[in-house]
Protein backbone atom coordinates (compact mmCIF):
# COMPACT_ATOMS: atom_id res chain seq x y z
CA UNK A 1 0.00 0.00 0.00
CA UNK A 2 2.94 2.49 0.57
CA UNK A 3 4.25 1.64 -2.65
CA UNK A 4 0.53 2.71 -4.58
CA UNK A 5 0.68 5.91 -2.44
CA UNK A 6 4.10 6.82 -3.36
CA UNK A 7 2.98 6.11 -7.47
CA UNK A 8 0.12 8.11 -6.41
CA UNK A 9 1.74 11.16 -4.91
CA UNK A 10 4.51 11.19 -7.84
CA UNK A 11 2.10 11.78 -10.82
CA UNK A 12 0.23 14.53 -8.13
CA UNK A 13 3.51 16.18 -7.36
CA UNK A 14 4.88 16.57 -11.32
CA UNK A 15 1.04 17.42 -12.43
CA UNK A 16 1.61 20.51 -9.42
CA UNK A 17 5.80 21.56 -10.82
CA UNK A 18 4.94 21.62 -14.28
CA UNK A 19 1.10 22.36 -14.33
CA UNK A 20 -0.74 23.71 -11.53
CA UNK A 21 2.14 26.02 -10.12
CA UNK A 22 4.26 26.73 -13.34
CA UNK A 23 7.60 27.08 -11.29
CA UNK A 24 10.28 25.63 -12.55
CA UNK A 25 12.19 25.59 -9.57
CA UNK A 26 9.80 26.27 -6.15
CA UNK A 27 11.74 29.75 -4.79
CA UNK A 28 8.74 31.60 -3.85
CA UNK A 29 10.60 35.22 -2.18
CA UNK A 30 12.04 36.33 -5.60
CA UNK A 31 13.05 39.49 -4.76
CA UNK A 32 16.24 38.70 -2.86
CA UNK A 33 16.58 35.96 -5.68
CA UNK A 34 15.95 38.17 -8.61
CA UNK A 35 17.90 36.36 -11.14
CA UNK A 36 15.74 33.53 -11.19
CA UNK A 37 13.15 35.18 -13.00
CA UNK A 38 15.41 37.14 -15.13
CA UNK A 39 19.34 35.97 -15.37
CA UNK A 40 20.47 39.48 -16.32
CA UNK A 41 20.02 40.17 -12.65
CA UNK A 42 23.73 38.30 -12.39
CA UNK A 43 25.19 41.36 -13.43
CA UNK A 44 22.87 44.26 -11.18
CA UNK A 45 25.76 46.36 -10.21
CA UNK A 46 28.31 44.15 -11.11
CA UNK A 47 28.78 43.17 -7.97
CA UNK A 48 30.90 39.52 -6.35
CA UNK A 49 28.09 37.83 -4.82
CA UNK A 50 27.52 33.85 -3.82
CA UNK A 51 24.48 32.70 -2.34
CA UNK A 52 22.56 29.66 -1.15
CA UNK A 53 18.80 28.70 -0.18
CA UNK A 54 16.77 26.03 1.36
CA UNK A 55 13.52 25.18 1.35
CA UNK A 56 11.10 22.57 1.97
CA UNK A 57 7.65 22.45 0.47
CA UNK A 58 5.21 20.65 2.91
CA UNK A 59 2.75 18.04 0.89
CA UNK A 60 1.05 16.91 3.20
CA UNK A 61 1.72 15.50 6.92
CA UNK A 62 3.91 13.00 6.59
CA UNK A 63 5.58 13.90 2.91
CA UNK A 64 7.84 17.18 2.14
CA UNK A 65 10.08 18.43 -1.18
CA UNK A 66 13.38 19.68 -0.31
CA UNK A 67 14.84 22.57 -2.44
CA UNK A 68 18.31 23.48 -2.49
CA UNK A 69 19.61 26.30 -5.24
CA UNK A 70 23.29 27.96 -4.83
CA UNK A 71 25.06 31.15 -6.99
CA UNK A 72 27.63 32.59 -7.72
CA UNK A 73 28.78 35.81 -9.85
CA UNK A 74 31.83 37.41 -10.75
CA UNK A 75 31.89 40.37 -12.64
CA UNK A 76 34.54 41.82 -15.11
CA UNK A 77 34.35 45.52 -14.94
CA UNK A 78 37.03 46.21 -17.20
CA UNK A 79 35.25 44.46 -19.68
CA UNK A 80 31.70 45.24 -18.90
CA UNK A 81 30.77 41.88 -18.59
CA UNK A 82 29.48 39.28 -15.80
CA UNK A 83 29.60 35.52 -15.40
CA UNK A 84 27.29 33.82 -13.20
CA UNK A 85 26.13 30.67 -12.49
CA UNK A 86 24.03 29.01 -10.35
CA UNK A 87 22.32 25.30 -9.78
CA UNK A 88 19.09 24.39 -8.69
CA UNK A 89 17.85 21.08 -7.01
CA UNK A 90 15.28 19.35 -5.27
CA UNK A 91 14.00 15.51 -4.40
CA UNK A 92 11.32 13.71 -2.75
CA UNK A 93 13.33 11.24 -0.98
CA UNK A 94 10.04 8.63 -0.10
CA UNK A 95 9.82 7.86 -4.09
CA UNK A 96 13.25 8.71 -5.43
CA UNK A 97 12.41 11.63 -7.16
CA UNK A 98 15.17 14.40 -7.93
CA UNK A 99 15.76 16.93 -10.24
CA UNK A 100 18.34 19.61 -11.36
CA UNK A 101 18.93 22.29 -13.77
CA UNK A 102 22.36 24.09 -13.80
CA UNK A 103 23.37 27.58 -15.99
CA UNK A 104 25.69 29.63 -17.06
CA UNK A 105 24.52 32.76 -17.87
CA UNK A 106 26.92 35.89 -19.90
CA UNK A 107 25.69 39.06 -19.09
CA UNK A 108 26.74 42.73 -20.45
CA UNK A 109 26.65 45.96 -19.46
CA UNK A 110 25.66 48.67 -21.83
CA UNK A 111 25.26 53.10 -20.46
CA UNK A 112 22.33 54.30 -22.06
CA UNK A 113 22.24 57.36 -20.06
CA UNK A 114 24.52 58.92 -16.84
CA UNK A 115 22.26 57.23 -14.54
CA UNK A 116 20.42 54.03 -16.87
CA UNK A 117 22.09 50.62 -17.86
CA UNK A 118 20.63 48.25 -20.26
CA UNK A 119 22.52 44.20 -19.49
CA UNK A 120 21.08 42.03 -21.98
CA UNK A 121 21.72 38.36 -20.80
CA UNK A 122 21.70 34.67 -22.40
CA UNK A 123 21.80 31.05 -20.69
CA UNK A 124 22.50 27.80 -21.44
CA UNK A 125 21.49 24.78 -18.46
CA UNK A 126 22.00 21.33 -18.33
CA UNK A 127 19.30 19.56 -16.74
CA UNK A 128 18.11 16.10 -15.35
CA UNK A 129 15.44 14.53 -13.77
CA UNK A 130 15.86 10.37 -12.32
CA UNK A 131 13.12 8.43 -10.65
CA UNK A 132 13.58 5.28 -8.33
CA UNK A 133 11.69 2.98 -10.41
CA UNK A 134 11.91 0.43 -7.60
CA UNK A 135 9.71 2.71 -5.67
CA UNK A 136 7.12 2.43 -8.28
CA UNK A 137 4.12 0.00 -8.46
CA UNK A 138 2.94 -0.99 -11.78
CA UNK A 139 -0.96 -2.73 -12.42
CA UNK A 140 0.87 -6.19 -13.74
CA UNK A 141 2.61 -6.74 -10.45
CA UNK A 142 -0.74 -6.42 -7.95
CA UNK A 143 -2.74 -9.28 -7.93
CA UNK A 144 -6.23 -8.63 -6.97
CA UNK A 145 -7.03 -12.14 -5.19
CA UNK A 146 -3.87 -12.69 -3.06
CA UNK A 147 -3.51 -9.00 -2.43
CA UNK A 148 0.28 -9.48 -3.15
CA UNK A 149 2.67 -7.29 -4.57
CA UNK A 150 5.45 -8.80 -7.43
CA UNK A 151 8.64 -7.92 -7.26
CA UNK A 152 9.12 -7.22 -10.70
CA UNK A 153 6.98 -5.74 -13.90
CA UNK A 154 6.54 -6.77 -17.61
CA UNK A 155 5.09 -3.16 -17.77
CA UNK A 156 6.95 -1.61 -21.18
CA UNK A 157 7.74 1.53 -19.43
CA UNK A 158 9.21 0.32 -16.38
CA UNK A 159 12.50 0.19 -18.03
CA UNK A 160 12.73 3.28 -19.69
CA UNK A 161 11.73 5.97 -17.18
CA UNK A 162 14.52 6.00 -14.64
CA UNK A 163 15.86 9.17 -15.77
CA UNK A 164 16.12 11.93 -18.79
CA UNK A 165 19.13 15.03 -19.62
CA UNK A 166 18.20 17.90 -21.73
CA UNK A 167 19.24 21.42 -22.71
CA UNK A 168 17.79 24.65 -21.80
CA UNK A 169 18.83 27.96 -23.17
CA UNK A 170 17.61 31.47 -22.71
CA UNK A 171 17.70 35.18 -23.34
CA UNK A 172 16.90 37.84 -21.18
CA UNK A 173 17.55 41.96 -20.57
CA UNK A 174 17.03 44.49 -17.93
CA UNK A 175 17.01 48.40 -18.14
CA UNK A 176 17.33 50.31 -14.75
CA UNK A 177 18.40 52.95 -12.78
CA UNK A 178 19.02 53.18 -8.66
CA UNK A 179 14.69 54.12 -8.97
CA UNK A 180 12.98 51.40 -11.19
CA UNK A 181 13.71 48.51 -13.14
CA UNK A 182 12.21 46.70 -16.43
CA UNK A 183 12.66 43.11 -17.61
CA UNK A 184 12.31 40.75 -20.74
CA UNK A 185 13.53 36.90 -20.29
CA UNK A 186 12.97 34.34 -22.31
CA UNK A 187 13.34 30.61 -21.29
CA UNK A 188 13.23 26.98 -22.90
CA UNK A 189 13.45 28.15 -26.87
CA UNK A 190 14.80 25.20 -28.04
CA UNK A 191 11.47 23.56 -26.31
CA UNK A 192 13.73 21.06 -24.33
CA UNK A 193 12.31 17.23 -24.20
CA UNK A 194 11.39 16.35 -20.49
CA UNK A 195 9.65 13.51 -20.84
CA UNK A 196 10.91 9.53 -19.53
CA UNK A 197 9.66 8.24 -22.50
CA UNK A 198 11.43 9.45 -25.84
CA UNK A 199 8.98 7.80 -27.84
CA UNK A 200 6.38 10.15 -26.12
CA UNK A 201 8.06 13.72 -26.16
CA UNK A 202 7.34 15.98 -23.56
CA UNK A 203 8.49 19.58 -24.31
CA UNK A 204 8.70 22.55 -22.54
CA UNK A 205 7.04 25.38 -23.79
CA UNK A 206 8.60 28.58 -23.90
CA UNK A 207 8.27 30.68 -21.27
CA UNK A 208 7.79 34.69 -21.48
CA UNK A 209 8.45 36.46 -18.43
CA UNK A 210 8.07 40.72 -17.99
CA UNK A 211 9.41 41.99 -14.38
CA UNK A 212 9.43 45.39 -12.88
CA UNK A 213 10.28 46.96 -9.95
CA UNK A 214 10.80 50.58 -8.09
CA UNK A 215 12.30 51.61 -4.84
CA UNK A 216 10.70 53.80 -3.05
CA UNK A 217 12.88 56.51 0.14
CA UNK A 218 10.40 56.63 2.52
CA UNK A 219 11.89 58.40 5.04
CA UNK A 220 13.49 61.06 2.95
CA UNK A 221 13.71 63.79 5.14
CA UNK A 222 15.38 61.38 7.72
CA UNK A 223 12.97 61.41 10.36
CA UNK A 224 13.66 59.61 14.33
CA UNK A 225 10.59 57.78 13.80
CA UNK A 226 12.79 54.96 11.01
CA UNK A 227 16.45 54.26 10.58
CA UNK A 228 17.77 56.93 8.07
CA UNK A 229 17.77 54.40 5.19
CA UNK A 230 14.22 53.30 5.05
CA UNK A 231 12.91 52.22 1.32
CA UNK A 232 10.10 50.33 0.11
CA UNK A 233 10.51 47.62 -2.62
CA UNK A 234 7.96 46.30 -4.94
CA UNK A 235 8.42 43.34 -7.27
CA UNK A 236 6.31 42.22 -10.19
CA UNK A 237 6.76 39.08 -12.23
CA UNK A 238 4.37 38.26 -14.27
CA UNK A 239 4.41 34.97 -17.00
CA UNK A 240 3.39 33.08 -19.88
CA UNK A 241 4.12 29.77 -19.78
CA UNK A 242 2.32 27.23 -22.19
CA UNK A 243 -1.28 28.56 -21.92
CA UNK A 244 -1.30 29.95 -18.44
CA UNK A 245 0.05 33.14 -16.96
CA UNK A 246 1.49 33.23 -13.80
CA UNK A 247 2.71 36.33 -11.27
CA UNK A 248 4.59 36.87 -8.41
CA UNK A 249 4.41 40.15 -6.31
CA UNK A 250 6.43 41.40 -3.65
CA UNK A 251 6.59 44.32 -1.13
CA UNK A 252 9.79 44.90 1.43
CA UNK A 253 10.55 47.35 3.54
CA UNK A 254 13.82 47.82 4.06
CA UNK A 255 14.43 49.32 7.39
CA UNK A 256 18.74 49.76 8.18
CA UNK A 257 19.73 46.59 8.00
CA UNK A 258 16.42 44.73 9.08
CA UNK A 259 13.52 43.84 6.36
CA UNK A 260 10.57 42.49 6.10
CA UNK A 261 7.76 42.17 3.59
CA UNK A 262 4.90 40.20 2.14
CA UNK A 263 4.89 38.10 -0.84
CA UNK A 264 1.93 37.01 -3.34
CA UNK A 265 1.61 34.23 -6.18
CA UNK A 266 -1.06 33.49 -8.06
CA UNK A 267 -2.21 32.61 -12.43
CA UNK A 268 -5.00 31.98 -14.36
CA UNK A 269 -4.47 28.07 -15.47
CA UNK A 270 -8.33 27.33 -16.28
CA UNK A 271 -9.27 29.92 -13.76
CA UNK A 272 -7.82 32.74 -11.82
CA UNK A 273 -7.18 31.85 -8.42
CA UNK A 274 -4.41 33.66 -5.84
CA UNK A 275 -2.24 30.68 -5.00
CA UNK A 276 -0.18 31.69 -1.81
CA UNK A 277 0.90 34.78 0.33
CA UNK A 278 3.54 34.47 2.58
CA UNK A 279 5.36 36.61 4.65
CA UNK A 280 9.81 37.48 4.27
CA UNK A 281 12.16 38.86 6.75
CA UNK A 282 15.66 39.39 6.50
CA UNK A 283 19.02 40.71 8.43
CA UNK A 284 21.85 42.19 6.01
CA UNK A 285 25.30 41.98 8.82
CA UNK A 286 28.37 43.84 6.55
CA UNK A 287 29.03 41.30 4.00
CA UNK A 288 26.08 39.08 4.69
CA UNK A 289 21.99 39.02 3.85
CA UNK A 290 20.22 36.56 5.63
CA UNK A 291 16.32 35.98 4.93
CA UNK A 292 13.64 33.80 6.24
CA UNK A 293 10.31 32.63 4.30
CA UNK A 294 7.40 31.63 5.24
CA UNK A 295 4.14 30.42 2.55
CA UNK A 296 1.25 30.12 4.35
CA UNK A 297 -0.57 26.89 3.05
CA UNK A 298 -4.00 27.02 0.53
CA UNK A 299 -5.96 24.45 -0.54
CA UNK A 300 -9.48 25.09 -2.62
CA UNK A 301 -10.47 21.75 -4.11
CA UNK A 302 -10.66 21.17 -7.82
CA UNK A 303 -9.04 24.74 -8.26
CA UNK A 304 -5.76 25.33 -6.17
CA UNK A 305 -3.38 22.96 -4.36
CA UNK A 306 -0.83 25.29 -2.73
CA UNK A 307 1.73 23.74 0.23
CA UNK A 308 2.92 25.77 2.54
CA UNK A 309 6.45 26.77 2.35
CA UNK A 310 9.81 27.52 4.43
CA UNK A 311 12.70 28.69 3.06
CA UNK A 312 16.22 29.75 4.32
CA UNK A 313 19.24 31.99 2.43
CA UNK A 314 22.22 33.39 3.03
CA UNK A 315 24.05 35.62 0.08
CA UNK A 316 27.54 36.73 0.69
CA UNK A 317 28.83 39.75 -1.17
CA UNK A 318 32.82 39.95 -2.35
CA UNK A 319 32.59 43.40 -2.65
CA UNK A 320 35.31 45.20 -0.47
CA UNK A 321 33.45 48.37 -0.14
CA UNK A 322 30.12 46.91 0.92
CA UNK A 323 30.91 47.13 4.91
CA UNK A 324 30.80 51.03 4.23
CA UNK A 325 27.12 50.94 3.20
CA UNK A 326 26.49 51.92 6.75
CA UNK A 327 22.71 50.76 6.70
CA UNK A 328 22.20 51.60 2.73
CA UNK A 329 21.26 48.01 1.63
CA UNK A 330 18.88 49.21 -1.45
CA UNK A 331 18.73 46.79 -4.22
CA UNK A 332 18.60 49.22 -6.91
CA UNK A 333 22.27 50.36 -7.11
CA UNK A 334 24.69 51.60 -9.73
CA UNK A 335 26.94 52.75 -7.42
CA UNK A 336 29.65 49.85 -8.35
CA UNK A 337 29.37 50.24 -11.70
CA UNK A 338 32.01 53.40 -11.58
Amino acid sequence: MMRINSFILTIAVFAFSFKGNGQEDHIVNQAKFLQKSNASFFGMNQLNRVGVLYNSLKINEATSMDNKYAFGAISFQDKNFTIGVDVNSFSLDEIGLSSSLASLNYIYKIQLTNYTYFLPAVTIGLGSSRINVENLIFEDQLNTNTGFISSESIDPLAPIIGGVNYYDLGASFIIHNEFYMIGLSLKHLNKPNISYNKEAPVVKPISIGLQGAYEFNINPYERSLLPRYSYLFTYLNIKKYGESIYFALGEEFQLGPFSVGLTQQGGSVSSFSINNIGITTGLAFENFDFGLHYNFQNQKPGSVFSPSIFEFSIIFDFSIYRRNNRGLNKKLQIDNYY
